[in-house]
């Protein structure tokens, strides 16, 4: 069975109500939201703030989002669960191939605002614990989702077994958690940035390996 290559799509913050009617206001708003948290931070982040910088009322912004948390994880899963499937991962024919397009992909290494804004929100997460929680529910469980369709992909290749993607897959296990942290704090640990060739290295030299009986190239 082939197996989709994004999760589920992104679901609407469990504070949203009503229908959404303009998704060019909404895209908007998600804009100023990285745009503040990259220029301030998010301790200074305010809804009023966002209702300003997108030039629409208050009223508004809480119409489709109860707090700045519920704001800021939409635009959090706006970065990492874009709508589209990029080329280079429909084109991996290989584990290696899928994996380096796919966390190119879901590192947001090619964008420069992004980067900028999964930096700063990773290190608002010791004050705001709230912040670790939305990473956690919404960054890094879709980043293991997208490894987990690059390995059954594979499996559906032929270049791993059944039973090795299920013994990775098992909670608990550290193989995809360890490549995730990499990601996620990437900063805090290597001192710079995830660039393309970082990406390369991070598969190679460490999810390849971990994963197993797969060429490294």
């Amino acid at each position: 069975m082939t197996r989709s290559t994004r999760p589920a799509g992104r679901q609407r913050p469990s504070g949203a109500f009503g229908p959404v009617r303009d998704e060019a206001r909404n895209a908007r708003i998600i804009e100023a939201v990285l745009d503040l948290i990259v220029e301030s931070g998010y301790a200074d982040l305010t809804m009023a703030a966002v209702a300003a910088r997108a030039e629409v009322a208050k009223a508004t912004v809480y119409r489709r989002w109860a707090s700045r948390e519920d704001l800021v994880a939409d635009a959090l899963e706006t970065l990492m669960l874009p709508a589209t499937v990029p080329a280079e991962v429909t084109a991996a024919g290989t584990l290696r191939e899928d994996l380096i397009a796919t966390l190119t992909d879901r590192s947001v290494c090619l964008q420069p605002q992004a980067r900028h804004f999964s930096t700063v929100l990773a290190a608002a997460t010791a004050a705001h614990p709230q912040i670790a929680d939305t990473l956690r529910e919404r960054a890094i469980v879709g980043q293991r989702e997208e490894i987990a369709a690059c390995l059954h992909r594979a499996q559906e290749r032929g270049e791993i077994t059944a039973e090795r993607v299920e013994l990775l897959l098992t909670p608990g296990r550290m193989e995809i958690a360890a490549a995730i942290g990499v990601t996620v704090l990437q900063q805090e640990l290597l001192g710079a940035i995830l660039d393309e060739a970082g990406i390369t290295r991070l598969v190679d030299q460490v999810l390849l390996p971990l994963i197993g009986g797969i060429p490294t190239g």
